[in-house]
């Protein structure tokens, strides 16, 4: 393996940095582009929003929405018996 001057070396360096700079000038490039592209695809028209849920969703999360309703109200029940139960006996 051969030594390397000090002019070599520095050589070598400077290149090595030009090269990261034109890696990185590309990048910045392809980023722009990209955003670009982005922002295109933002603008173009969508299609009419319905809401969060279509009909049979909407009524599947009712529904459940009920039944989750009605599990509290007799756990919360059952506790006051139970609490009813132990404090009075």
């Amino acid at each position: 393996m051969a030594e390397l001057t000090r002019k070599e070396y520095r050589e070598q360096q400077k290149q090595a940095e030009q090269a990261a700079e034109a890696r990185d000038a590309k990048r910045v490039a392809t980023e722009r582009e990209f955003a670009k592209s982005g922002r295109k695809e933002a603008t173009a028209p969508k299609a009419p929003h319905r809401g969060p849920f279509d009909e049979p969703t909407f009524k599947k999360v009712n529904s459940l929405k009920k039944k989750l309703n009605w599990a509290i109200g007799i756990v919360i029940f059952l506790l006051i018996v139970v609490a009813v139960v132990l404090f009075k006996l």
